[in-house]
Parts: structure tokens; sequence; C-alpha cells
């Protein structure tokens, strides 16, 4: 996410006038479009965001993917996933213990996707709400836990309420 704090301009390249050419694209030829979004779009500091909640991105990418979201919502047959996605294994030595988010690896995510094809609006993906540390031990004991000050400017609590998520799957009897 650095980059986009360094590299402005491109940031509003690709994820503001890139979608918007996208979204102009898939207009003049009838064609649905489903927009990556992410979870950071919210304030991220109480957690438990509605797709209806108020947005307040919290660093330049975060702006920058809410730039796409205007434009894709002027398709009405589009889908915006605001999604708390991560690399699956989880890629660092260390991971945050006092903050929460509601991270899913990008593998399970896969496995939901074509299940959310025929869908509109928006919808937020993610998993358990845990802290970040926790999510992270799951899958590699050895990881070591970091605490962030409350003054940092990472979210310390970007989770989501993933119920509408949910209730799709669960339509559909797929478990995640």
């Amino acid at each position: 996410m650095s980059i986009h704090e360094k590299k402005i301009d491109l940031s509003i390249q690709t994820n503001i006038v890139g979608t918007a050419n996208v979204v102009r694209a898939c207009k003049k030829l009838n064609i649905k479009l489903i927009y990556f979004s992410t979870n950071y779009v919210y304030p991220c500091r109480n957690g438990n965001y509605k797709e209806t909640d108020s947005l307040f991105p919290i660093n330049n990418y975060a702006w920058s993917k809410l730039g796409g979201e205007c434009s894709v919502q002027m398709l009405k047959d589009s889908l915006i996933l605001r999604l708390s996605m991560t690399d699956y294994p989880f890629s660092y030595k260390k991971a945050i213990s006092n903050a929460y988010s509601s991270f899913l690896y990008n593998k399970d995510f896969a496995k939901a996707l074509p299940y959310l094809l025929n869908e509109k609006g928006i919808i937020n993906i993610g998993g358990k709400r845990q802290s970040i540390f926790k999510f992270a031990k799951k899958h590699n004991p050895k990881i070591k836990p970091l605490k962030i000050s409350k003054n940092s400017n990472f979210p310390l609590d970007s989770s989501l309420n993933i119920n509408k998520f949910k209730k799709i799957l669960k339509k559909k009897s797929l478990k995640i």
C-alpha cells in the first residue's frame, strides 16, 4: 500500500481513471463488471462494518479504491466486493496482535467467487473477526506478535460484517 502514498499519480491513474475506463467499456459493450475493492474504505476504528455504513478511507490506497467504486456504482448491474483478503500462506514473519480484521485467504475467496457472479450491489467479503496475529498463527505457529501504537495510521479494526456474504454462501451450500 505504501506505493499509493509515494506515487499518487500512478494510484489515481490505475484505480480511479483506469477503473472509469473499464466502466465505460463495460457500459458500451453491456458487460457486467465485478470490482474488487477493499475493507479499508471504512474508517477502520470500530469494526463490524456493514455495506451500508459510512465510508472514510484510511489511506491513499483506500481513497483510490473508493474512487473506482464511484464509477462502478454508475453501472446498475455491477458488483462491488469489499475484500478483507490476504495471501496464502501469510507472508510475514510478524503479525499485529492488537489490530483486528476479517481476513480470508485468497485461496478460500477463489472458492467462493463463482457463487457471487450473479449478485449485484456491494458485498463485504471476509472471514471471522480476530486479531491479525491470531489469524496468522493458525497456519504459522512460528509467527511472532507485534504491537502497534493506538496513534498509528494502521487500521486498528477493519473487521467486516459479513452476514450478507454468509447468507449467499449458505443458499449455495458452500462453507469457507
